[in-house]
């Protein structure tokens, strides 16, 4: 009886460890590895998606990539206000101190954070530049729904309403080519006006924005409202150097070709 006992209190006491050991290993960051804060920024921050608010008390997303780029998404309520595109680094000062630096695409922005991490949260602070941010991790879709999603996205699209703000222009069109090699086409103009552009696009790691980069520098971030085998809906601004094809923040509908 005492050989029972004894027995079923171990059990007791290994799923007591198991549940503690299976929670600790479920965090953001490796707390219960003998790891360098480095090594734990490097492995943590691609893995899902950073949320926090900035000062002003808009939404602020960051998405770091193991390619090195970030993308940082602003929000105000419901709609994205802003985007930028970071390269990003993590600077090893010892084995439990580092820095994440970021620096604009456009070298325009370099910001050093002294960094702080819990189970599920990124604390942020650039005390030179008075900014601070504290983060907390979600999760992302599996990679098999991001894939999907992904390969839905590639092909040929068509606007199917007219896509302008100004309404006078004869035989105006509007065409993306998703490539699933990473880059994309734009084609749009009317009857006697037509411009092609390219670039690399990809799809955020929230899975609702679509991230396209022009070959001129030029981004456009655009919400996926809907998307199925043959329709989609992009909400997002249309942006070109010939301004009557220029767009107000709206929704576009489109066709597979």
């Amino acid at each position: 009886m005492k050989t029972l006992t004894f027995s079923m209190l171990l059990a007791c006491f290994g799923f007591v460890y198991s549940a503690f050991a299976s929670a600790d290993s479920s965090c953001a960051f490796d707390l219960n590895e003998n790891l360098t804060l480095t090594t734990q920024l490097h492995n943590a921050l691609p893995a899902g998606i950073w949320v926090g608010n900035t000062e002003d008390g808009r939404e602020a997303v960051l998405q770091f990539h193991h390619s090195g780029t970030a993308d940082w998404f602003t929000f105000e309520g419901e709609r994205m206000s802003a985007y930028e595109a970071y390269s990003w680094a993590v600077i090893s000062i010892g084995e439990d101190e580092a820095k994440l630096e970021l620096t604009a695409r456009d070298h325009t922005k370099h910001l050093a954070f002294q960094v702080k991490t819990g189970c599920y949260s990124l604390m942020l602070a650039d005390t030179f530049k008075g900014i601070s941010l504290n983060l907390e991790y979600e999760s992302t879709d599996s990679n098999a729904r991001h894939s999907q999603k992904e390969n839905m996205l590639a092909g040929r699209w068509e606007n199917n309403t007219y896509p302008f703000d100004l309404e006078s222009i004869e035989g105006a069109y509007l065409k993306y080519n998703f490539g699933k090699n990473g880059r994309f086409e734009r084609l749009l103009g009317c009857a006697n006006r037509n411009r092609k552009e390219a670039g690399e696009w990809w799809l955020a790691k929230d899975g609702q924005h679509l991230v396209m980069r022009l070959d001129s520098g030029e981004t456009t971030v655009a919400e996926i409202k809907y998307l199925e085998m043959d329709e989609m809906v992009l909400h997002h601004v249309l942006t070109c150097e010939e301004r009557d094809f220029t767009t107000g923040d709206r929704d576009f509908f489109f066709n597979r070709q």
